[in-house]
């Protein structure tokens, strides 16, 4: 009785009832955020308003039809799911910044327990960029193990278990990511970049082992007849290739957008500049006077990031080449 109904999907392949909810869930709590906070908030944009509802929309394309069936019988089509499921559904969704817009919609008895939430230690532990990334990065690793890949494709609870894991760590890292406090409170701006360096490495690296290995991995687990044509391995190669372009391409989009981040925060600590040295004298060594103070101030933090972004693309190179000779030389 219990493996029947681990194994029993009502709705097969074609419709997620877990998607739905969750996703009709935070539509109404945004919605209902939305009319009560314009008071508190002031007036949401309607371009952040699309990025949230695109990027909602995302989760529901990924988990039902017509992706959701295809995914289960062509490889490739499943990485372009957890493409949307780990990476651009979160990103849209969190760089629409709906966090305080959620919080509004919930009941004042449900955000006092949230708050208490977020002031505890484990959570703070777990918003570390060094943690975010690392989740993220497991949830791409972990289920294209092929054993556990096939495991997702034939029970439909683990395969609602692994897009659930993906999405709650696409989100929870670009929560951080986007992130508009500055340190303490959010992540140090640096961090926060070597970050998405790492989750592109780790993309090229799985993505360009999967396009050129010579044997393939995946066909016996897929749990549905492939009639495209396309034989096992090219079928793969395509999935790998997903797995190391577009979603890399997400990452750079992602850089870009915490490059600004960094620059609008800037723009703003130096426009409250006065505000801090009333408060105190020291925060006035903090803000140049003159070209010459100028230049000394910036000539570290240039020259790290400066390293920064080439040591990112020297590993991104690196990566790709050290996959290639293993491929060709050990396999």
């Amino acid at each position: 009785m219990i493996t029947y109904l681990i194994h029993y999907d009502p709705f097969g392949y074609a419709i997620s009832p877990v998607s739905f909810v969750s996703v009709g869930l935070a539509a109404w709590l945004y919605m209902r955020g939305l009319a009560g906070s314009s008071r508190i908030l002031g007036r949401i944009t309607v371009w952040r308003q699309v990025q949230f509802f695109t990027g909602i929309a995302c989760l529901l394309v990924a988990t039902n039809v017509p992706l959701a069936p295809l995914g289960h019988s062509l490889f490739s089509l499943h990485q372009v799911e957890h493409l949307l499921l780990r990476l651009a559904g979160p990103l849209l969704f969190a760089v629409s910044q709906p966090w305080r817009i959620l919080q509004a919609g919930l009941a004042r008895e449900w955000r006092r327990h949230l708050n208490a939430l977020g002031n505890r230690g484990i959570v703070r532990f777990m918003a570390h960029p060094a943690i975010a990334t690392a989740l993220l990065v497991a949830a791409l690793y972990v289920w294209q193990v092929p054993v556990l890949y096939g495991l997702a494709q034939r029970v439909a609870a683990i395969e609602m278990l692994a897009h659930l894991s993906m999405v709650l760590a696409g989100i929870w890292y670009f929560g951080m990511l986007f992130d508009p406090r500055d340190p303490p409170d959010g992540a140090r701006r640096g961090a926060r970049l070597i970050s998405g360096f790492v989750v592109i490495v780790s993309n090229i690296f799985l993505g360009a082992l999967t396009t050129l290995k010579e044997v393939g991995l995946y066909a016996s687990y897929q749990t549905a007849r492939n009639s495209s044509g396309l034989s096992a391995l090219a079928d793969e190669t395509i999935g790998g290739y997903t797995i190391w372009v577009p979603s890399s391409m997400v990452l750079i989009a992602a850089i870009i957008l915490v490059l600004n981040g960094w620059n609008a925060a800037e723009v703003r600590r130096w426009n409250t500049r006065y505000e801090l040295m009333r408060g105190s004298n020291a925060a006035a060594l903090e803000f140049p006077e003159t070209a010459a103070e100028l230049r000394l101030k910036v000539k570290k933090p240039n020259r790290d990031m400066g390293r920064t972004l080439a040591l990112g693309a020297f590993a991104m190179f690196s990566i790709v080449m050290i996959t290639l000779v293993t491929i060709v030389y050990a396999l």
